[in-house]
């Protein structure tokens, strides 16, 4: 969420509150929560379990393609070794056939590559979903009319680059402590997991 989105949303639940107080109802006092995703992502139990799970998966395609690397690399070494002239036939041969399992290898690397940013992108999706369902939930809870997004921490940047991003990604600049709910969230997140379940029934009651 940019600088730009979230003033625009302040501002609107600010002129909802105007109309409210000139109906004759009163004023009544912005409630705000702000949540630490990337803290959520970290110590969501499912999170783990879903990379875990992925990895697992794919070992036994892992442990597969790294076999055929490791054959064809003996291949390459054993063509290179040899006493055979250099022009003939049956090297010629042996090269072609050599050239082809390496093209076949280059395909099914980057088609596994694939599946895993795939299956990677799914399971971030879910744990998304689950997190939003829980802002939501709690939010509602606790009558807060905004949740946002903490900023991401200088102090974690590892580089120049990092740092810069970082700044360009802030959203928040301050706020008080009182604001934080991501504890909560992480909370309702994980206990809701244990019990099988997720953090907030899906529309419509299902």
């Amino acid at each position: 969420m940019t600088i730009r989105r979230v003033i625009g949303a302040l501002a609107a639940l600010l002129a909802a509150a105007a109309v409210t107080a000139s109906a004759g109802e009163g004023p009544r006092a912005l409630k705000i929560g702000v949540v630490d995703v990337d803290k959520v992502l970290r110590e969501y139990k499912k999170s783990d379990d879903l990379y875990k799970k992925l990895g697992e998966d794919f070992k036994p395609l892992d442990e597969a393609l790294k076999k055929k690397g490791e054959m064809i690399r003996a291949e390459q070494r054993r063509l290179a070794d040899s006493d055979r002239d250099a022009n003939s036939l049956e090297l010629f041969k042996d090269r072609q056939a050599l050239d082809l399992k390496v093209a076949e290898f280059r395909t099914e690397e980057k088609k596994l590559l694939l599946e895993k940013n795939a299956a990677k992108l799914r399971a971030m999706n879910e744990v998304w979903g689950d997190m939003l369902k829980a802002v939501e939930k709690y939010a509602k809870d606790k009558g807060l009319d905004l949740v946002v997004k903490q900023q991401l921490r200088t102090d974690d940047a590892r580089t120049d680059e990092a740092f810069y991003r970082n700044v360009a990604a802030a959203t928040l600049l301050y706020y008080g402590e009182h604001l934080d709910c991501t504890d909560d969230v992480v909370k309702a997140l994980n206990a809701a997991y244990e019990r099988g379940g997720s953090a907030a029934p899906a529309k419509g009651g299902k």
